[in-house]
């Protein structure tokens, strides 16, 4: 026993070792922390000696031959890094503008005396190369901080082969030493390479600082100074019209004055041909595109009445295309190169609305305007001196007001109405020149600029969104009425409404658009990107979340896009999908319903998402709906939950014939609280859905729309029941209508007061002809009696009279008498 004991506690112990020497194995095989370290700093992947930290010797020649591998291709990357030509070329490119900048501003004076736009002009120029610099220097920053990875992982790798060589020294004889040499040599030429390119690319960047800190100095300049010019539009800026000292302000110096604005104006830049000269041949070709293929194929939209004065001025529209839409892919125009395509964006778009607008007043104000924008325009460009300015200006609204006056007046007379809109416009106008006028002539020359120049942009604003709505419109109905698009069969049956959708998505888009045009051209922001990035940036804060004008209109856009794309999509199974499946139609609304509330249920987690709301935040806010419900929403969620039973179970569909409360009506539609009933007098029941669950609800149609007509029929006493038996069953066999299976039954019930009453019983396959059935019967058995001599009795009543008054009795008696003898009289 002893030994048995002793065998089996060595056989016991052999089992435990080797089950851990199993356990170690997979532990070190699952964590992988040595060889991943030392994969990563170049050391070898086997251990062969005690140290843990560094291999044997048998990996020398192997991690040496790795570390070369390694060393060429560190040096192809750092031959990449070193090529800054392109760095440089950019560099050299943005320094010469600033050169440039500088000098221009030099020769124009100081800041604070230039208009609004050549303030805005400058501002946009510094801060597209200060955009340039800043792309550079990221790509500058980029290179250097892959540069510092690399020197800090050659030089680990310096450090192990260092200490991997002393460990080795410290136990073997034979090390090799000129491996070790070789590597270590190695690592150093990587070392010095890495040196050498980042020299080059600190040298940039410190150029890169330079150039961006002079951009800042005068985009700080032009700011200052701009804000300056603003904060003077509501101060007196220049002496008084009547004044003697504005008149001595004409001297010959501003000739000068004017001819150095000229020359500045014009004077063209080489560079802009070469970096941005592609735009503008775009635009060219595209004026010829556009042009062409309106009078080649010019009648596939004569059935757009809203496209006839495009196709009336196909060069016209081609100009203002290529300008409205090709002109934001210029980063920096040059001012006389920025007048001459506003001049053929605004006489283009002043073609195409005179084409528009018929009344030849109108046309000739469109015409007027556009002249005095593209003067504005030239005038900003040369910066006229101040007194001609205010001269030009003053003469301007002394000729405006009279003529705006005069023509309101012409057109309440000819169209004999005093409220229209053109001749309010024409009021308002006038009452523009009348301020600009005394604004000039009191000295507040600034202000008067300003709301002159600002007007005129205002209505051609207004003007240029009604026309691209009106394009927009013309586009979509175009689109829609192709044959391709109006043999489908979602387009035949909601076209029009699909139409109507999208003219009111893009009209949202044009105003809005153009309200914030609106906000620029007054001068309240510098451009329509500021206006859009102060606006959408306003926001509040609710505890940890923050929310922005963005976030709100993105979160409003997903849930109405999801709205929309729901109704697409329920409105393309109803004529693509649905027709050709013969599904019922219960079953199909109830996919659609289910469709619906998940597309919103989605779009409306996407919207909070967007809006940086979490789903954990919806705790409190389910708690209090818990409350709620609680408190006073029982109603509610019990009609919704209502509502979710019948979509799922389905006891009453949409065109169910129910009848509820002894109201007769077909479901016309179930919604989330309630479902509608439209009775045969085409009125609309509201009925909560929880009725339909709670409370017994008749449904003719559940399971089939066959109905049973019954039809009472009494006869007088002593006809014949077997022709009348016969009579029934002829009616109920002739009428197209009613079923042969069941057959129809007549039944004679019983004898009755003053009848014979008989039943017939006949089924429809529709409950909805149960009426006409039962009318069509009527009339066929009353004819058939009356052929056949078959009476309809009048019910027989007894009368007797208790008490009667004696003139009555005595009249009644008299009358009696007399009508015997009549009957006498008659017989003899």
């Amino acid at each position: 026993m002893a030994n048995q004991d002793i065998h089996f506690d060595g056989a016991h112990s052999l089992m435990m070792n080797r089950y851990l020497i199993v356990l170690l194995s997979v532990f070190f095989l699952l964590s992988g922390s040595v060889p991943v370290s030392a994969q990563e700093t170049g050391a070898p992947i086997e251990n062969t000696s005690a140290d843990p930290m560094f291999p044997g010797l048998a990996r020398v020649a192997v991690e040496a031959s790795e570390l070369t591998s390694r060393a060429s291709e560190t040096m192809a990357r750092l031959s990449q890094y070193e090529d800054t030509r392109d760095l440089q070329g950019r560099l050299e490119q943005t320094e010469a503008r600033l050169i440039q900048t500088r000098e221009r501003f030099a020769s124009q004076g100081d800041p604070e005396s230039w208009n609004v736009d050549r303030l805005l002009e400058a501002l946009s120029q510094l801060k597209s190369g200060q955009s340039t610099l800043s792309q550079v220097m990221g790509q500058v920053v980029t290179r250097l901080g892959a540069l510092d990875r690399m020197r800090s992982d050659w030089e680990a790798r310096r450090k192990f082969w260092q200490q991997w060589e002393e460990h080795l020294a410290s136990q073997q004889s034979n090390l090799p030493s000129e491996t070790f040499s070789q590597s270590l040599q190695t690592i150093e030429q990587v070392l010095s390479q890495i040196s050498d390119t980042v020299a080059p690319l600190v040298v940039v960047q410190e150029k890169l600082s330079r150039l961006l800190n002079e951009h800042q100095t005068l985009i700080g300049s032009i700011e200052s100074a701009l804000k300056k010019v603003r904060g003077q539009i509501f101060k007196k800026t220049g002496h008084s019209l009547v004044s003697p000292k504005f008149y001595r302000q004409f001297e010959p110096t501003l000739v000068k004055e004017v001819q150095q604005g000229l020359r500045q104006a014009f004077r063209f830049n080489m560079d802009f041909i070469s970096t941005q000269g592609w735009v503008s041949l775009l635009q060219a070709a595209t004026v010829f595109v556009i042009a062409g293929f309106i009078r080649r194929y010019r009648r596939l939209g004569e059935g757009t009445a809203e496209w006839r004065f495009l196709l009336d001025h196909p060069w016209a529209t081609g100009i203002f295309v290529a300008m409205a839409f090709l002109g934001p892919l210029y980063s920096t125009v040059p001012a006389a190169w920025r007048l001459i395509l506003s001049t053929l964006a605004v006489f283009s778009a002043t073609v195409l609305i005179a084409g528009i607008v018929r009344h030849p007043l109108k046309r000739l104000i469109v015409f007027l305007l556009a002249g005095m924008l593209i003067g504005f325009m030239g005038v900003q460009l040369i910066n006229l001196p101040l007194p001609l300015l205010r001269l030009a200006v003053a003469l301007v609204a002394l000729a405006g007001l009279p003529f705006c006056l005069v023509a309101a007046s012409f057109c309440r007379r000819s169209t004999k109405e005093r409220s229209t809109l053109f001749i309010f416009g024409l009021r308002l106008g006038a009452l523009v020149f009348l301020i600009t006028l005394l604004a000039q002539i009191t000295g507040y020359s600034m202000f008067a600029v300003r709301l002159l120049e600002s007007s005129i942009r205002s209505g051609f604003v207004v003007v240029g969104a009604t026309m691209a709505l009106r394009l927009g419109e013309g586009a979509i109905d175009f689109v829609l009425e192709r044959p391709v698009f109006s043999r489908v069969r979602f387009i035949q049956r909601y076209g029009r409404e699909l139409g109507r959708r999208l003219k009111w998505i893009f009209a949202v888009l044009v105003w809005v658009g153009g309200g914030y045009n609106l906000l620029a051209v007054w001068g309240i922001y510098d451009s329509f990107a500021q206006t859009w990035d102060d606006i959408t940036g306003l926001g509040l804060t609710f505890g940890e979340v923050h929310l922005t004008l963005s976030m709100v209109l993105l979160a409003a856009l997903v849930i109405y896009l999801s709205i929309q794309a729901s109704w697409i999509l329920r409105a393309t199974l109803e004529t693509q999908f649905f027709p050709y499946r013969n599904i019922d139609r219960g079953v199909s609304d109830s996919i659609k319903k289910l469709l619906h509330y998940t597309l919103v249920f989605v779009g409306f987690l996407l919207a909070m998402g967007l809006a940086g709301i979490e789903l954990r935040d919806f705790a409190v806010l389910a708690g209090a709906f818990g409350i709620g419900i609680g408190f006073g929403l029982q109603n509610i969620v019990n009609n919704f939950v209502s509502g979710l039973i019948l979509l799922f179970e389905r006891p009453v569909k949409v065109g169910d014939m129910v009848v509820l409360d002894g109201e007769w009506g077909k479901v016309g539609k179930i919604g989330l609280r309630s479902t509608i009933i439209e009775t045969f007098d085409q009125a609309e029941l509201i009925v909560p859905n929880s009725r339909f669950i709670s409370e017994k609800v008749t449904n003719w149609t559940f399971s089939n729309s066959c109905s049973r007509v019954v039809l009472s029929v009494g006869v007088a006493y002593g006809s014949d029941i077997a022709l009348v038996m016969k009579i029934l069953s002829e009616a109920a066999v002739k009428h197209e209508l009613i079923l042969k299976d069941p057959p129809p039954s007549p039944i004679f019930v019983g004898f009755g007061n003053s009848s014979l009453d008989f039943e017939l019983r006949c089924w429809i396959s529709d409950i909805g002809n149960r009426l006409t059935v039962r009318s069509d019967l009527g009339c066929y058995i009353d004819k058939r009696f009356r052929e056949e001599g078959v009476e309809i009795p009048f019910p027989q009543r007894d009368l007797h009279l208790r008490s009667v008054d004696v003139n009555a009795a005595r009249d009644l008696w008299q009358r009696g008498n007399a009508g015997g003898k009549v009957d006498r009289e008659e017989k003899s």
